[in-house]
């Protein structure tokens, strides 16, 4: 039980830095034409994307390396969130490396989108003006927090499904395990 845990950890930590690197490259290029990383609904489509495939990518990887092919539906979401959480911890961290030390402005593009986004919704101005002086007390650490917080909740989305993909299913007549993705007899 033990050696399972230990090469649970390590697969999702490699995976997790693999996610990771191709996360923050996409938000590199994005950058680096200028376009915003925090809501570029295309960046935002990328990411979903990297991260599905991610997760599957790596589950599917623990599946057959690790477990022989039979993987539970439990033991897939855990692989999957480890994933998601190490990919997000790394993505976090550049994103703190990026507003602290390159380009503070990422912090007041976010602010200035959620300003114009509450004055589009129709809020009144004394409200508008609370949220927004809390806001703008917002550091570097808060904002990395509350990207690897965005990255981790879709994350553990995509696991919750993708897991019910790799659970065993039990064939009726002989209780023998079959994988939906290859649909074969294990």
């Amino acid at each position: 039980m033990q050696n399972y845990k230990n090469s649970m950890i390590k697969h999702s930590f490699l995976f997790g830095a693999l996610v990771g690197g191709v996360l923050i490259l996409a938000a590199l290029v994005f950058y680096f034409k200028e376009m915003s990383i925090n809501f570029d609904p295309q960046l935002r489509s990328i990411n979903h994307f990297l991260i599905a495939s991610g997760i599957f990518l790596g589950v599917r990887k623990y599946r057959d390396d690790e477990l022989n092919g039979i993987i539970n539906y439990g033991r897939a979401f855990s692989v999957g969130i480890l994933i998601i959480g190490f990919a997000s911890l790394f993505y976090s961290i550049f994103i703190y490396v990026l507003t602290s030390y390159y380009d503070s402005s990422i912090i007041n593009e976010a602010i200035v989108f959620l300003e114009k986004g509450l004055n589009e919704a129709g809020y009144k101005e004394k409200d508008i003006d609370l949220l927004m002086s809390m806001y703008k007390q917002i550091t570097p650490g808060m904002f990395a927090f509350g990207q690897w917080f965005s990255k981790a909740l879709s994350g553990l989305l995509f696991a919750l499904i993708l897991a019910f993909f790799f659970k065993p299913k039990g064939n009726l007549l002989n209780k023998k395990s079959i994988d939906k993705f290859n649909e074969s007899n294990k």
